[in-house]
């Protein structure tokens, strides 16, 4: 048992990218196929988490088109800002 205790703090650790997201600044934390289309997980400067498709709303911003790496937003002064996936 003791090892199976080990191998997981090790893959937790080997996992984990020390300041890959910015946490004071709204960031994409994953991009997926679902079966509603391509979706993206957002996560905002507070620590709260949408799941978003392309049309949808969140944190004062519109999802304007997920790609494979990247979700494009627009605020709502029309200003189109794009966000990238953490390095691996």
């Amino acid at each position: 048992m003791s090892n199976d205790t080990n191998t997981s703090a090790v893959a937790g650790t080997a996992a984990t990218m020390p300041d890959a997201l910015a946490l004071n600044q709204l960031a994409v934390i994953g991009v997926m196929d679902a079966y509603d289309g391509t979706a993206a997980l957002l996560r905002s400067a507070r620590g709260q988490i949408a799941r978003v498709t392309v049309g949808d709303r969140a944190f004062g911003v519109r999802v304007t088109a997920i790609g494979d790496t990247q979700v494009l937003l627009t605020d709502r002064w029309g200003q189109t800002k794009s966000l990238q996936l953490p390095r691996s």
